[in-house]
């Protein structure tokens, strides 16, 4: 008798993973309402800073809070608490939050800017720069 294999699910990549966390439940993990503002605020962010502020692509972009806004609510709408990341190479996730959406980076523009200055070993130094938002995040 002849058995029929089943076809094998595809591997959850990090990035998918990562992709998945960030859309699924993001804003239940915290306590604090989002302003009714804050949509207007996002587009307009996104419209000046058209590219992440890491690695320099376009696309799969995210506004970032640089102190998270359930923290500090009073600068939720502020443009100076706000940085572009993106999901495309995981800098929303692996600088911006240290590979823990329930985490934070104190320095992620400090080291957004050491990746985008290296873009030309983009792999190599995000990666380096990843291990050190892990070591120096912040949980929630």
């Amino acid at each position: 008798m002849e058995t029929t294999q089943l076809p094998q699910p595809k591997k959850i990549t990090k990035k998918r993973q990562a992709k998945l966390l960030a859309h699924a439940n993001r804003d239940a993990l915290h306590t604090v309402k989002r302003s009714s503002k804050w949509p207007r605020v996002k587009n307009k962010h996104l419209k000046l800073n058209s590219t992440c502020a890491a690695c320099g692509t376009k696309n799969d972009l995210e506004v970032h809070h640089k102190k998270p806004y359930h923290l500090h609510p009073e600068l939720e709408l502020d443009p100076n608490n706000l940085i572009t990341l993106c999901m495309e190479n995981l800098c929303h996730i692996d600088i911006g939050h240290g590979d823990s959406f329930k985490a934070y980076n104190p320095n992620v523009a400090e080291d957004a800017s050491i990746v985008l200055a290296n873009k030309d070993q983009l792999k190599r130094i995000l990666a380096e720069v990843s291990v050190k938002a892990k070591q120096q995040r912040l949980f929630e």
